[in-house]
């Protein structure tokens, strides 16, 4: 290896890929470069660098590539990035050889070192390895062959890519490969040639590289040989180098049988791992041995080895797991807890109590840490019959000794639900602490267990002189929701001194059905007696030192009376407000809201709204917002709109979520619609925002007692515009009426004459031109939304009864539009299909054909129809229609591509199109989430093992499995994919530390001829766009 000792390869130490913080601004581009030059630029190439390259480029002097040698970049991983550049920005070609002979050349020690110029190669080798680049392999072949011809030391090359840990190859053998190119990748047979005689000082790179010991296996026995003595000899953890060798050939299988008994020894979870594998391809010959090492205390604790136990040795299984548990080291070798065998295990431990179950689950609560310990109580210890009550209890306490305090509700979350029973002495007592999460918990199992049998005793707290006690027995009055109890609450909120008790009060009588009133009774008073309430408290309260707000210089406030609202009042409205955290009113002001003149207090809140946005925009100031809601009208929205993009765009996230609550406050069905919108926006990209928008529509769907769905169909706006489209606008000597065309435009003309005009008379009133801008501005909003909305309705199969689709689709200003440039059809109630149609502009239905179409009121529905419904003589036909009557769905739906499942695959289950496909995290959470899936469980350390979208019309979940993603995951770290499942809807369980993911053979995993057609397709169709090279 040019001089150098085996013991001490000359090659670098493992580059460290710097932190993001160490990266240096991207250096301006000049105006006349080269192309391939220019794409360097933004990786870190110096720009003196840059100017010997242009040089060389134009003169092919190698003096100039050498004497470039002192200029470096930042550190050898911008080295590694030029490669790939070269690669995916550039063609290949004479200029992108000579950029990598010029890296080459830079350093003229070349010859008998290892430059560090390599890396610029490995950076390019790794690059071809992309899916972009794997399907030219043409192009792949000829540039490995260049690259080969230009660097002339294979050897060196070899090892600098090894170096790398970070840069795997694809090591897939040629079936017909030879012992100079025995993997199907040029890259991997470069790096394959390259290599040296003997492992000697690159042990550590074969093993990291482990697929490469396949074909060493194959053509290279003395070296293979060599690894294997010296993984048995040092007890290297190798087992990925075993499995290539042995899936290549079963020449080595002694000497794998030999590793795997000195490695049971000191590593058994790996001997394991390593004689399973070995067992598995040779068809289970080695049964015998792998039960044997399967019992040994280290290996015993995997999951899958405990899987093998209970299968074969059942009645010895709690003895084993015992030793496995009492083992020192056993915290360290616990694998997969989540595993259903672990589940299995303590079922049988809880069934065999006396027969060591009771040993088995006390060495496991207290040998088990961590994340595991929250899965052990949580999830695989099953409910315990009381007789078990006080071991477990014992043993839980015993545990919360080393729990940090801020880590203790998390604790008792975990006994929250089935375990309660063994700790109701404990959550007594936690209603009254300090702490406000085990105050809420204990609340909560109090009600769940208790009942309204404890209310006494939580109504003797709000008597407490401690305001913790009183604080916990508004709690569980929160929690309880029950209007029985409002007088007592009523009349603690008069007597509470303290201000955050007060507002918990309020709060909890709001829970139980009834807004704060100012009387014991429950009754609303007379306005007055508000007003002048909230001018008595106002004494004691400060306005906001916002140096934009004044409160004398805002427009009056009315009562409904006429009554003008007196500043103190004002002071005690703002003051409050300001002071509260949450979305909404703060509940002290709720009676003076209600009996406020709203259609006067529309200029107060544009004013306040106005100042703020005028003003710095200080977070703290939300209260301005939130006001604006409670006080405004439709106006709000056009003045927030336009700045929750700016804020987003400039990230001020939390601004935007302020809008979209303030927007949520707003009376009439308008802002609902926005809010639609605005989830559907950002729900990807800035999805704190569409978070907080969707929270918001779905809070209002909870509270009408209806779903999501049905409530985007009730919010979606008439704008004013009565049945046949039109609206009218009056004012003081005259007026305009207004007509919603096809295309959502307006056309206007005179209400009493009908004549056309070209637009708004010019005459209109002021007021009268702002709220048409208004109008133009929602419209596009609503159609923008209704797109987006309606699409999704079509994926996920949405069917309307008769009488409601008539509702919104034929009798609807605005939607009616969607139905004329739409194909639908009518449903039998088993789903089928029983013929199409379209609404006519003038209201008739009619077939392809043009036949009139009757909808039959019972025992059908409508929905939008799927290209995959339709036979192909049916969609042409549609497809002339549409085109003869010039009309233009608005998104795609006859040409919407199509997958159909293979009819040889019907009976498989699980859909490979995405498996072990990789992604950056920020790439592969904003495909998705556009196409509507959602994150699954959060488990342990906020790791994200599962993505799946919702069919609710089919009744159909899909399950996609994520690798290495987690919550605050960098959008740059890279996802790996797995295998996706279709169950049916709701069967599986999702939430905090929930595990309940299917695998493959899970009963609840529906074969391929199972899934609907129209779920297959979509879904294949989401997965191919989220894994594509480009979007």
């Amino acid at each position: 290896m040019n001089g150098s000792s085996p013991s001490a390869p000359c090659h670098p130490s493992p580059i460290q890929k710097p932190s993001p913080t160490s990266r240096r601004s991207s250096p301006t581009i000049p105006n006349k470069m080269t192309s391939e030059i220019a794409t360097l630029l933004p990786k870190g190439l110096p720009a003196k660098m840059a100017d010997a390259l242009e040089l060389y480029l134009e003169t092919g002097d190698e003096a100039v590539a050498r004497g470039a040698a002192m200029i470096l970049p930042g550190n050898c991983w911008q080295e590694l990035q030029f490669g790939g550049a070269v690669i995916s920005s550039c063609r290949w070609n004479e200029t992108t050889r000579s950029i990598l002979r010029f890296f080459i050349l830079r350093d003229d020690t070349l010859k008998g070192n290892v430059s560090a110029d390599d890396h610029v190669l490995v950076g390019a080798l790794h690059q071809l390895h992309n899916p972009e680049q794997r399907g030219n392999p043409a192009l792949v072949g000829e540039a490995v062959e260049d690259i080969r011809a230009l660097h002339g030391f294979p050897e060196a090359l070899s090892l600098t890519y090894l170096d790398n840990t970070f840069y795997k190859c694809d090591w897939a053998l040629d079936p017909s490969g030879s012992a100079d190119a025995p993997f199907l990748s040029p890259v991997s047979n470069l790096i394959y040639g390259g290599l040296p005689a003997v492992c000697s000082g690159i042990m550590d790179e074969i093993t990291e590289h482990y697929g490469i010991l396949g074909g060493l296996a194959l053509h290279r026995p003395e070296m293979t040989r060599e690894w294997c003595g010296k993984s048995i000899q040092w007890g290297y953890r190798g087992r990925h180098g075993w499995r290539a060798i042995t899936e290549a050939t079963d020449g080595y299988d002694q000497l794998c049988l030999e590793y795997c008994r000195v490695m049971r020894g000191s590593d058994a979870g790996n001997a394991f791992l390593t004689l399973e594998h070995l067992n598995r391809i040779r068809g289970g010959i080695h049964q015998e041995l792998l039960l044997e090492v399967a019992s040994e205390p280290r290996a015993a604790l995997r999951h899958d080895a405990l899987e093998l136990l209970l299968k074969h040795r059942r009645n010895e299984t709690i003895p084993i797991m015992i030793r496995a548990f009492e083992d020192p080291e056993s915290r360290g070798h616990i694998s997969h807890f989540p595993g259903e065998s672990y589940g299995e295990l303590f079922k049988m431990a809880c069934d065999g109590w006396d027969a060591g179950g009771e040993e088995l689950i006390r060495l496991a609560m207290q040998r088990v840490e961590g994340q595991w310990f929250s899965v052990l109580v949580a999830e695989h210890i099953p409910e315990l019959d009381p007789s078990k009550h006080a071991v477990f209890r014992r043993e839980f306490l015993e545990q919360l000794g080393g729990v940090a305090p801020r880590d203790l509700p998390d604790h008792w979350k975990l006994v929250s639900g089935k375990h309660a029973a063994a700790f109701m002495d404990d959550f007594e007592p936690m209603l009254s602490g300090k702490s406000k999460a085990p105050r809420e918990l204990a609340a909560g199992v109090l009600i769940e267990k208790r009942g309204t049998d404890f209310a006494p005793q939580a109504l003797s707290l709000l008597g407490s002189k401690k305001a913790d006690a009183r604080l916990g027995g508004t709690a569980f009055f929160a929690r309880l929701g029950d209007a029985t109890w409002l007088p007592q609450l009523a009349a603690a909120a008069e007597t509470e001194t303290s201000e955050v008790v007060r507002d918990a009060l309020h709060e909890a009588m709001k829970a139980c059905g009834q807004l704060p009133a100012a009387s014991s009774s429950g009754t609303i008073s007379d306005p007055s007696e508000f007003v002048a309430s909230a001018c008595k408290q106002a004494a004691k309260l400060k306005l906001p030192a916002s140096p934009w707000f004044n409160r004398d210089s805002l427009p009056p406030l009315h009562l409904a009376d006429g009554a003008v609202v007196p500043p103190e009042a004002i002071t005690f409205l703002i003051a409050r407000q300001a002071k509260q955290k949450d979305p909404g009113a703060a509940p002290e002001i709720l009676p003076l809201l209600a009996v406020i003149d709203r259609k006067g207090s529309v200029t107060f809140a544009n004013a306040l709204v106005e100042g703020f946005l005028d003003s710095d925009q200080a977070a703290s100031d939300r209260w301005a917002l939130m006001l604006g809601g409670l006080l405004g009208d439709n106006r709000i929205i056009t003045l927030l709109l336009p700045r929750i993009n700016d804020w987003c765009e400039n990230s001020r996230h939390k601004l935007a979520e302020y809008a979209a609550q303030a927007i949520s406050l707003l009376p009439g069905n308008e802002p609902l619609m926005v809010l639609d919108t605005l989830s559907n926006r950002y729900r990807s990209k800035f999805k704190n925002v569409g978070k907080a928008c969707a929270e918001a529509f779905n809070a209002a769907a909870t509270a009408r007692g209806i779903t999501t769905d049905e409530l985007g169909d009730l919010v979606v706006p008439d704008f004013g515009f009565d049945a046949e489209g039109v609206r009218r606008f009056e004012w003081d000597g005259g007026g305009a009426s207004a007509e919603l065309g096809a295309d959502f435009k307006l056309s206007w003309f005179d209400p009493e004459t009908d004549k056309a005009w070209k637009a708004l008379p010019a005459a209109a009133p002021d007021a009268v031109k702002e709220e048409v801008k208004t109008l133009g501005k929602l419209l596009r909003e609503a159609v923008k939304a209704q797109n987006a909305r309606l699409e999704m309705m079509l994926v996920r199969q949405r069917r309307w009864p008769v009488a409601r689709w008539r509702e919104l689709f034929e009798n609807h200003p605005l939607l009616r539009s969607f139905a004329s440039n739409l194909v639908w059809g009518v449903y039998d109630s088993g789903g089928n299909l029983l013929r199409t149609f379209r609404r006519y502009a003038n209201g008739l239905l009619a077939d392809a054909g043009g036949a009139l179409e009757e909808l039959p009121e019972a025992d059908t529905v409508v929905g939008m129809v799927h290209p995959l419904e339709l036979e192909k003589e049916t969609t042409d036909a549609w497809r002339a229609h549409l085109a003869r009557f010039k009309m233009k769905p608005p998104f795609l739906q006859l040409d919407r591509p199509v997958e159909r499942v293979d009819p040889l695959h019907g009976n498989r289950r699980e859909v490979t199109t995405a498996r072990d496909k990789q992604l950056s995290a920020g790439t592969f959470r904003s495909r998705a989430e556009k196409r509507g899936w959602l994150r699954g469980s959060v488990v342990d350390a906020g790791g994200i093992t599962s993505y799946y979208k919702v069919y609710p019309g089919a009744g159909i979940e899909v399950i996609l499995q994520t690798e290495n993603l987690w919550i605050g995951c960098d959008p740059m770290e890279t996802v790996t994919l797995g295998g996706a499942w279709f169950v049916k809807a709701d069967s599986v369980q999702r939430g905090s530390y929930t595990y309940d993911e299917p695998k493959a053979d899970d009963p609840r995993v529906l074969r391929f001829d199972q899934v609907p057609a129209v779920v297959w397709s979509e879904t294949i169709g989401d997965l191919k766009a989220i894994v594509a090279t480009k979007e």
